[in-house]
């Protein structure tokens, strides 16, 4: 009897031990493990052993689809570690110390016996970005961005973050989710705050039935647009929208001769627009400038599944520096009787300029116009 009580205490003693051990892996597990070394020098050491990670999807944007100059024209494989991802399953938002990798594999054949699309060919580059306070206190959202690729062969060992507006402003403005851009990886959007006991993958359910739409942008001006510019194109509110309405832009010698599907968020994605551009910006463009000249001007026409006038986009160089975007100054409205329905107006608009930051000093529109 006295055996059995001894051993009823030790077993009590031992399943105690073992919720505090669990309470304490748990913690660690998502507090206190890391996936990634930042040096003593500020930089990211190649992480290691990714691809046994959460593996998240595949998007590719080619050039094919891109009038042949897409920002990123191969195959992204993307891996989240599994702490982090356990962490979005439980609560939806991303832990201090989220690590994503982004394995860069170049398009191979266009052809397969399945018929014609993108097959995978070589890995080319390696990228990550990184959320965490105590190393990138400074950064929006404390996300850093870096990059392994080597165009003459080998990974580099180690990297140092992006400047805040290389990344930064376009998650900002457009990811769904906290600067990551779930809204284009299912894996993510379906293991949001689900739980830590449920997986998704083993559920039948296969399509949502309500589809959550990307963040809004943010649409405001973050600076002053500079005043009596003497400029061929007016940019107050009232006195731009008579100038579009005018069609004075039209005089325009480079211009798009057809339209063409939207490929960024004007309108709605793959809506018809067509592209004027002065003479300031055409020569800029012709010289292959880094940085475009005071007073270029680009205004975008935007029409509607039919092919009616919807609206305009414009875009004026107000300083000869670009000055992160503030430089710019934008504009967009999205009615061509009401010029109230604006959608974003002044420099150095956060929506516009996370945007364009991927083209040269902000242009994104392929050049020469066809």
């Amino acid at each position: 009897m006295e055996f059995k009580r001894k051993l009823n205490i030790f077993t009590l003693i031992a399943a105690v031990l073992l919720v505090l051990t669990s309470c304490k892996d748990s913690k660690e597990t998502y507090q206190e493990k890391s996936f990634f070394t930042i040096n003593q020098e500020g930089a990211l050491e190649r992480p290691k052993d990714y691809r046994t990670w959460i593996y998240v999807g595949t998007p590719v944007t080619p050039n094919d689809m891109n009038n042949g100059k897409a920002a990123f024209p191969e195959l992204h494989n993307v891996y989240i570690d599994p702490v982090s991802y356990q962490f979005w399953k439980k609560t939806g938002t991303w832990k201090d110390g989220t690590i994503l990798i982004k394995e860069l594999v170049s398009v191979g054949s266009k052809a397969a016996v399945s018929g014609n699309g993108y097959f995978m060919g070589e890995f080319i580059g390696l990228e990550a970005t990184i959320k965490s306070s105590k190393h990138f206190p400074n950064e929006p959202g404390n996300w850093a961005y870096f990059s392994f690729t080597n165009p003459k062969g080998n990974l580099k060992g180690v990297s140092t973050a992006f400047k805040t507006n290389q990344c930064n402003a376009c998650h900002n403005a457009s990811a769904a989710d906290d600067f990551v851009f779930t809204q284009y990886y299912p894996v993510l959007a379906a293991a949001k705050g689900v739980g830590e006991n449920i997986i998704p993958e083993n559920a039948s359910k296969r399509i949502a039935t309500v589809k959550e739409e990307p963040k809004a942008g943010k649409w405001e001006a973050s600076v002053p647009t500079p005043e009596n510019l003497t400029l061929e194109i007016p940019l107050g509110k009232e006195q731009l929208f008579k100038y579009l309405k005018s069609g004075k832009y039209k005089a325009y010698t480079n211009k798009e001769t057809e339209l063409h599907p939207s490929l960024g968020p004007h309108q709605k994605l793959g809506l018809p627009v067509r592209v004027y551009m002065n003479d300031i910006i055409t020569n800029s463009l012709k010289s292959k400038n880094e940085e475009h000249p005071l007073g270029s001007v680009i205004v975008k026409e935007m029409f509607t599944a039919d092919n009616k006038p919807n609206g305009w986009a414009v875009m004026v160089k107000t300083h000869e520096k670009t000055d992160g975007g503030n430089g710019w100054f934008w504009y967009e409205v999205t009615d061509d009787v009401n010029p109230n329905h604006t959608a974003a107006i002044g420099n150095g608009v956060e929506g516009c300029v996370g945007c364009h930051t991927i083209g040269t000093d902000m242009v994104r529109t392929a050049f020469p116009l066809k």
